[in-house]
């Protein structure tokens, strides 16, 4: 639960941290990773015709489901790592919760990085007639990867800053300290929040639409002060900007901030489901406005529309896919699709290539290149986590960055209430 792509060890340990939003943590993980599939299969048909393989067969349906996915995707698995995060920081040392970061996150990264995506570039290089041996021993693109790096760096922010306000204090003693200051009068600016929020709110943030403004807000005005500073599009090691990382900042934090309040996100994901499509055209039309229009003011304008957009598709759909079939969860094939997600996220990219590639020749309509791509990507995926990762400790290790196997570890399915 330290990531949220990687396995839970012990769901039961997830209680009370959505008790009120009544959802299935687990359910929604491993639906965002199916829909990564979806999305990148989408993404040898769109219309511009500019990912990695373009089909010559496409169609605008593609640019319209790329944009829905878009819209809710990353943004949800954002959300899901600072809940679940939050867990982490309760239960765990800042030592022992660093290597564990590290394993999960940093060395699946690493791993996949070196060699699916050098596999990749070597895939493509070998399709346009380069030497693919030439392309698999260059840097690697992160590509999909860019997920765990930033993540990865959200943790390691959040954990350096919990550790200085900490301090050397023991477990217990940091316990009683949170006692003690949830005991004590709000100070003015807390005061302050809780009067702004009743004021939208009838009883604080009670309504999604709350939270979605909210959040869109609060987005913002980190982006503008991160564009402050000068130096927002500077790239950093992995093509990392502080601007792409404050772009996604939010959600990782409103994750961590909705752990302690759970009514707010309860609130947040009982977003009206029909508002999943035109959010996420709100969204789309925001993303290219936001780079496009002549007017300063009005790019700015366009960024809040996206932003906005983004927090109403999130909740809207990360609270509709965790309450979906809640009975779901205690069917074999939720379960293995839950088990396999992390190993899903890591290889699928890689295989929708080579399928795309493989069909590239063949004249036949984009759904059925599609579909014959998104089937054939899951079964892979899943073969590959069943057969080569599952039953083998180092594979366990590298990928999913565990080294106890399925089997072994204390797992609770979670029910209504209890993610």
């Amino acid at each position: 639960m330290d990531a949220s792509i990687a396995p839970p060890a012990k769901a039961g340990a997830r209680a009370g941290i959505v008790g009120a939003a009544d959802i299935d943590l687990d359910r929604v993980r491993a639906t965002l990773m199916v829909l990564g599939i979806a999305l990148h299969a989408a993404d040898v048909f769109l219309t511009t015709g500019d990912w990695l393989v373009a089909d010559p067969h496409r169609s605008a349906g593609f640019d319209a489901l790329v944009a829905l996915i878009h819209s809710f995707r990353v943004p949800g698995f954002f959300l899901l790592s600072g809940l679940f995060f939050a867990g982490s920081l309760a239960r765990h040392g800042a030592p022992d919760l660093l290597m564990r970061q590290l394993l999960r996150l940093g060395l699946p990264l690493l791993t996949c990085w070196v060699l699916l995506n050098g596999a990749q570039q070597a895939l493509l290089a070998w399709h346009r007639g380069a030497d693919a041996w030439t392309a698999a021993l260059a840097s690697a693109p992160m590509y999909h990867l860019w997920f765990l790096y930033d993540l990865l760096i959200l943790n390691l922010l959040v954990l350096a800053g919990v550790t200085l306000r900490r301090g050397p204090a023991t477990h217990r003693e940091r316990r009683e300290h949170r006692t003690t200051q949830n005991s004590r009068t709000p100070g003015p600016l807390r005061r302050a929040c809780t009067r702004v929020m009743t004021a939208l709110g009838s009883q604080g943030p009670a309504h999604w639409l709350t939270v979605a403004l909210c959040g869109a807000l609060l987005s913002h005005a980190l982006l503008v002060a991160v564009r402050l500073t000068g130096v927002a599009y500077v790239e950093g090691p992995g093509g990392v900007s502080l601007f792409s990382l404050a772009f996604q900042a939010p959600m990782f934090l409103a994750g961590l901030a909705f752990s302690r309040r759970p009514a707010w996100l309860a609130a947040w994901l009982r977003t009206p489901g029909w508002l999943l499509p035109l959010a996420a055209v709100a969204s789309s039309w925001g993303d290219g406005a936001s780079d496009t229009l002549a007017s300063a003011l009005a790019r700015e304008a366009a960024l809040a529309v996206q932003l906005l957009g983004i927090w109403i598709a999130t909740g809207a759909a990360v609270g509709g896919l965790g309450r979906l079939r809640r009975g779901a969860a205690r069917s074999r094939a939720g379960r293995m699709l839950s088990e396999a997600s992390y190993t899903i996220f890591l290889v699928h990219h890689l295989v929708v290539v080579a399928l795309a590639l493989l069909l590239l020749p063949h004249d036949w309509p984009a759904l059925l290149k599609f579909a014959f791509i998104a089937a054939g990507t899951l079964a892979l995926s899943l073969a590959f986590h069943h057969w080569l990762v599952r039953p083998f400790a180092t594979m366990r290790l590298l990928l999913n960055g565990r080294g106890a196997s399925p089997a072994e570890e204390h797992r609770t399915t979670a029910t209504p209430g209890r993610a």
